[in-house]
């Protein structure tokens, strides 16, 4: 189950923690400034008001690698937006599209939306996302399919995207169409010398962009659909 303690006090920020599981210390980290994820079967991490503990599976030798772990500067560049605008904007409906682990659709899910979604292509991605989201004992189900981003329509209030640029292109108008008027878009999977491209790609579907966050080489682009 995840551990969360509301408070609307910021906390101060760490890397990671550790802890001593099975003999062994374990290091659990931060995937965005108040998120963190550790081993499951380990002891549930102490963590501050606000801040949201994730239990992830281990890794099976053998198995398909699924993306998402927290790990790359993408996955923690959408982990943040998604954080931050889900505690300013309660979002009821959000997407998320390149799901993987589901770590996204989760925090969203534990920041208060009420119908979340998880898109991929990839079964064993789905797999693993249905399992993750089963460790947190939640009563708001997480929907992981492999359906388009358009597929439920203008449905959605904030819809993330973290896959690669090609992809992105081609999903240009469905990620559009799968807004609600007034609805953010948050895009990564690329880097700086892409994001140029990209945002013409997509205020050329009609979305206004709003920002841009760099994290190493990589970026995050945030959109808005007009009333």
């Amino acid at each position: 189950m995840f551990v969360f303690v509301a408070s609307a006090s910021c906390g101060r920020r760490r890397d990671s923690s550790s802890t001593i599981f099975a003999g062994t210390r374990v290091v659990m980290p931060n995937i965005a400034p108040r998120i963190m994820v550790y081993p499951r079967g380990a002891p549930a991490p102490y963590v501050e008001e606000g801040w949201l503990a994730l239990p992830v599976l281990p890794h099976v030798s053998g198995s398909p690698v699924v993306f998402g772990d927290g790990s790359h500067a993408t996955t923690r560049l959408c982990a943040a937006a998604v954080d931050l605008l889900c505690r300013q904007r309660q979002p009821e409906a959000i997407l998320d599209v390149g799901t993987g682990s589901g770590v996204l659709a989760r925090v969203a899910r534990a920041r208060g939306a009420r119908f979340v979604v998880g898109t991929d292509i990839d079964p064993a991605a789905l797999a693993s996302a249905r399992a993750h989201a089963a460790l947190d004992g939640s009563s708001v189900e997480i929907h992981f399919v492999a359906e388009s981003p358009d597929h439920w329509g203008a449905r959605f209030d904030l819809v993330v995207a973290n896959i690669l640029e090609e992809p992105l292109r081609s999903l240009a108008q469905a990620l559009a169409n799968a807004l609600r008027p007034g609805g953010a878009l948050l895009l990564s999977g690329f880097t700086r010398m892409q994001m140029p491209a990209l945002r013409l790609v997509f205020e050329n579907v009609g979305l206004t962009y709003v920002r841009h966050a760099d994290l190493d080489e990589w970026t995050l682009l945030t959109f808005a659909r007009g009333p």
